[in-house]
């Protein structure tokens, strides 16, 4: 790295460093997070860890603080522990090109959704999957809100209303939720049912519209709801949850099989013992996270069926 020893000493250098890392977001705070707690473990001089950014885990971050905020994070931890680390990250645009990616080993760890995730897993071995847990939870679950004194009683009465869906990573597979529900229901999918779809990026702009009957539903996780009433208990008294999706683990982390460089191996231990050091917990408290986790693949089991459901009635559907 070409980064001056001591460009970050001062509390403003930190300041800017700590305020990329808050843009970033946190799906990629999970990623930075991982060599936050290794000070302890040795690894070999030249360590190099590659890692692959969805650009659907970003959470509408400039890509130019993702990248600056990881190595200047890697350099702090690195500096302190006199460990000769390097990272090199990179934001993928599309599918495709992670895919290609992975196929030509210049990918040691990627973060993306997990649909993202179940699809590369086709083409490329990947193991040690990791997320992480919040307030206790490893998954996510999504939530049709409307005013329930609104006009809305059931589901077939938003056709043509405006629909608010939260873009954030927790959300990624909310549009999935909704077209599989839509095709249960044999209803057209959500671009023609819906008059309108508007993808606010924070969970107020997407709940306070349907409160003041600005707009005919809202599709939010269920913990960023309870979050709001909890700050405005006239939320849970005047919206109602139309439908409510099964529990899912909206994004992931994974490794190469074959990845298996000592640096990496630095890379996955200090994510798994972020909680151990004060660094690592101020980082956890950051990005509002209680740990990173690694998982078993039947934790998936869940997300996997609501996708493969929903790939198999899309098929049908477009069967004529």
């Amino acid at each position: 790295m070409s980064f001056a020893a001591g460009r970050f000493a001062s509390r403003q250098g930190w300041e800017r460093v700590r305020r990329s890392l808050v843009a970033v977001g946190y799906s990629v705070g999970l990623l930075l997070a991982a060599t936050a707690a290794g000070a302890q473990i040795a690894l070999p001089v030249n360590g190099l860890v590659r890692i692959g950014l969805s650009a659907r885990s970003l959470d509408n971050a400039n890509r130019g603080d993702v990248t600056a905020a990881m190595k200047a994070w890697l350099l702090i931890v690195a500096q302190e522990a006199h460990v000769p680390v390097q990272t090199d990250a990179r934001v993928f645009d599309t599918l495709a090109e992670m895919e290609s990616a992975l196929l030509r080993e210049r990918i040691d760890v990627l973060d993306a959704p997990t649909d993202e995730f179940i699809a590369l897993e086709k083409v490329t071995p990947l193991s040690r999957i990791f997320t992480s847990r919040i307030h206790g939870q490893i998954t996510e679950q999504y939530v049709l809100l409307v005013n329930q004194d609104g006009p809305v009683h059931e589901f077939k009465d938003l056709r043509g209303r405006t629909l608010l869906l939260l873009d954030s990573p927790r959300t990624a597979l909310g549009p999935s939720w909704l077209e599989l529900d839509l095709l249960r229901r044999k209803l057209p999918a959500s671009g023609r049912f819906f008059g309108k779809i508007t993808r606010p990026s924070k969970p107020g702009l997407a709940i306070f519209p349907v409160f003041f009957r600005q707009a005919g539903a809202a599709l939010v996780t269920r913990s960023s709801f309870e979050t709001a009433s909890e700050l405005n208990p006239q939320l849970a008294r005047t919206l109602r949850v139309l439908d409510a999706s099964p529990e899912v683990i909206p994004t992931v982390g994974a490794f190469r099989a074959d990845a298996l460089t000592g640096a990496v191996d630095f890379y996955r231990r200090s994510a798994l013992e972020l909680g151990q050091t004060e660094g690592g917990r101020l980082v956890l408290n950051l990005f509002k996270a209680d740990a990173v986790v690694e998982i078993k693949d039947s934790d998936l089991a869940g997300t996997r069926a609501l996708l493969a459901d929903y790939a198999r009635l899309k098929a049908q559907a477009a069967t004529p």
